[in-house]
Formats: structure tokens, sequence, C-alpha cells
């Protein structure tokens, strides 16, 4: 399996971040063209969650740092979508950038 991994400092609090990133994960729709069955879980409390789909399978964890706080994705592609893993690594860094900005 191929693996992306996205670690970002934002300024939002905790809270605010992993908010954020849930709407963009569940909701945003050139996310979904990517691979239109995934579905989310989350879990509130400890600000982490995964989505999975017929073609891939991610993690989101959100921690404070200091002010602000740490975002982590991680991705895990199937061999056959690796030509594939710069086209998805730049369009998770361009939806997580936007969502914390």
């Amino acid at each position: 399996m191929a693996k992306i991994k996205i670690e970002q400092d934002s300024k939002l609090n905790e809270q605010d971040a992993f908010e954020r990133l849930k709407e963009v994960l569940q909701d945003d729709p050139e996310l979904r063209k990517l691979d239109s069955s995934y579905s989310c879980n989350f879990d509130e409390a400890k600000k982490s969650g995964t989505a999975k789909g017929s073609k891939f399978d991610a993690s989101l964890e959100v921690k404070a740092n200091g002010g602000g706080s740490n975002v982590k994705i991680e991705v895990k592609l199937p061999l056959m979508l690796s030509p594939f893993k710069g086209v998805v690594e730049t369009t998770l860094r361009k939806k997580m950038e936007k969502a914390l900005a």
C-alpha cells in the first residue's frame, strides 16, 4: 500500500480545526469525485476520525499545540492507485490549507 502523510500546524484551536476538517471530509464534492462511496466516522471527544472507501483508508487526528492545533491526515492507497498518489496528496493538502486558513 502507498501511504500519504500530511501534517500541518494551525492557528485555529483544536475544536475549530477539527470541525472545519470534519465538514470538508464529509461534504466536499471534489473529494467525493476521488471515491464517491467513502464514509466518515468521527470521535468528537478524541478529535479524530476515519474515512473508508472502496479505494482508500484514511485517518484524521487533531491535537492542541500551544494556542493552536496540529493536524495529521494519513491515507493508505492500494498499490494499483499508487500512480495517483500525487494527485490525492495535492488535493488533500489544498483542501486542508483552505479549511485551516
